[in-house]
């Protein structure tokens, strides 16, 4: 079982969005308008995403049964999984007006300004794996980065708020706002990763 701090140097899961040079003002536009049109185009994906996310749980939740017997998530298992944090985060990244390029319908990677990749693990620790039980118990171990990411989450907010209206005067999302947001968005990846057993390693406490 791995519960030391990883640096985030070599954390298997990597997540970075390319900033775009120049941005929609309209679909940017401040005070929740450009959001609420973002929301509206993104419907089919939330729809979709909402099946998709549930399954994953069972696939995670049977695969646990497998690790148990086994040691070894399940390949397909775990690409499903994993293609599933992959798709939220491209829908993420676009809500968050980090890109403007409307995500693909897909659990694949993609020729898209977001990409996440995961490192796949040869054993899974079956004790952090344990069916059911392994969901309360990395819950637990996760409560420091919970509490961290609630507060960061309201940076977000105020981040995204604030760069919508540098978009509006100078079509651009200011650099170091968006790194910020990137960042914040890795962090929380990195410990949904944990939670869903796509790696044992307990997560950095870094945006890096």
């Amino acid at each position: 079982m791995t519960t030391g701090t990883e640096t985030a140097a070599n954390y298997p899961l990597r997540f970075n969005v390319e900033r775009p040079a120049s941005q929609s003002r309209l679909t940017n536009f401040p005070l929740g308008i450009g959001t609420f049109i973002r929301y509206i185009l993104l419907i089919p994906h939330i729809v979709v995403l909402f099946f998709v996310g549930l399954i994953a749980a069972l696939l995670y939740f049977i695969a646990t049964f497998a690790i148990l017997f086994t040691g070894v998530y399940p390949r397909g298992m775990y690409n499903f999984v994993s293609g599933n944090l992959r798709w939220g985060a491209n829908v993420g990244a676009y809500i968050n007006s980090l890109i403007d390029k409307y995500p693909p319908f897909s659990t694949e990677a993609q020729d898209y300004p977001v990409t996440i990749d995961f490192d796949y693990p040869e054993r899974s620790s079956k004790l952090l794996n344990f069916p059911i039980l392994a969901i309360y118990v990395k819950v637990l171990l996760l409560i420091p980065h919970i509490i961290a990411l609630v507060f960061l989450g309201i940076a977000v907010f105020l981040v995204v708020f604030i760069a919508k209206f540098a978009i509006l005067f100078t079509g651009s999302f200011p650099e170091g706002m968006h790194r910020f947001v990137v960042g914040v968005t890795r962090w929380q990846l990195r410990t949904q990763a944990y939670q869903l057993g796509l790696t044992d390693k307990y997560p950095p406490f870094s945006m890096d």
